[in-house]
């Protein structure tokens, strides 16, 4: 599999990816759109970014090692955005994720 990058996904996308579910439409805002459906094959998306894409002064990055506490990756979460989703289009401000995009062979 190709790496792709890092893709910015909102809670009902990441959600779904890592418990195959969703949040209710009250809490994605009600705008119909389907949490992942921006992903098409022969896309596939992992949770987090790769090692190199870690901000500079993350844990993962100047320890040189993913540290034992998963909770310090902040450069993980964005805790406001007002960017689309890159998950399923959505434009509905908020946390976004980071997801890493990868295209099957």
């Amino acid at each position: 599999m190709e790496n792709y990058g890092t893709i910015w996904v909102c809670i009902c996308c990441m959600l779904t990816h890592a418990n195959g579910e969703c949040c209710a439409d009250d809490r994605h805002g009600g705008d119909g759109n389907e949490p992942l459906s921006a992903i098409e094959a022969p896309f596939t998306v992992a949770m987090g970014m790769v090692f190199e894409e870690h901000a500079e002064d993350c844990k993962a990055r100047t320890q040189g090692r993913w540290p034992d506490n998963h909770c310090d990756r902040d450069c993980e979460t964005d805790a406001y955005s007002t960017s689309q989703c890159e998950g399923c289009g959505s434009y509905l401000h908020g946390e976004r994720h980071a997801m890493t995009l990868f295209k099957g062979v």
